[in-house]
Order: structure tokens, then C-alpha cells, then sequence
């Protein structure tokens, strides 16, 4: 599955990085990858997510900075990492909000 390798090389991520933000673990992130394996639908809606923040924030960013700001704790989250808000609707919602707050300079 070249999308999923590309998704992760193209952020500099790790196999085990990508399955946390998947909800899954690295051995099956490998197995994706060799196409030995398919992603559960949960796992995908998860990697749908990521794309969606990626393509809204990411040009806006450094190099190198899409993963940070995924991993790194935000005040304006509640101090969680925008990478804990991909796991449901609610609250990936929320983190599309706060994106589109931020690069339209609404932080309030």
C-alpha cells in the first residue's frame, strides 16, 4: 500500500508512530505497507482523518512541523496532542475547528 508509505515517509514518521495515530500497532502498519495486510475500517477512517489535517495545515508549516504539531500537547485542546483527536467524530470536529481557527489567525 504505497499511500500508507507515503503518508508516513512524507511526514518522517516511524511505522509505530503511524499506528498510534491509526489505532493500530507497527507490526500491522508493516504488513499494510508489504501488502500482506488491509487497515480495519477504523484504521482508515482514522488515516482519512490524518490526510484531511494534513492537507488543511501542513503548507502552512515548516518542514518537519506536521509531526510535531501532531504529537505535541496544545493549550487550545485542552493540553492534548491534535493526534488524540482523530479517534472519534466529536472531537476530530473539534480539531478541524481549531485549525481552520488558527490559519485564519482566530485563536480566541
Amino acid at each position: 500500500m504505497d499511500r500508507i508509505r507515503l503518508l508516513r515517509t512524507d511526514n518522517q514518521m516511524s511505522q509505530e508512530e503511524l499506528a498510534r495515530l491509526v489505532g493500530a500497532s507497527w507490526p500491522s502498519v508493516s504488513r499494510w505497507e508489504r501488502g500482506l495486510a488491509r487497515p480495519t475500517e477504523d484504521s482508515v477512517i482514522r488515516m482519512e482523518r490524518l490526510l484531511e489535517v494534513e492537507k488543511r495545515i501542513k503548507p502552512a508549516l515548516r518542514d518537519g512541523a506536521f509531526k510535531r504539531f501532531l504529537f505535541a500537547p496544545h493549550p487550545m485542546l485542552d493540553n492534548f496532542p491534535p493526534a488524540d483527536l482523530l479517534q472519534s467524530g466529536y472531537s476530530f470536529q473539534r480539531l478541524l475547528g481549531f485549525v481552520d481557527g488558527a490559519l485564519g489567525g482566530d485563536m480566541s
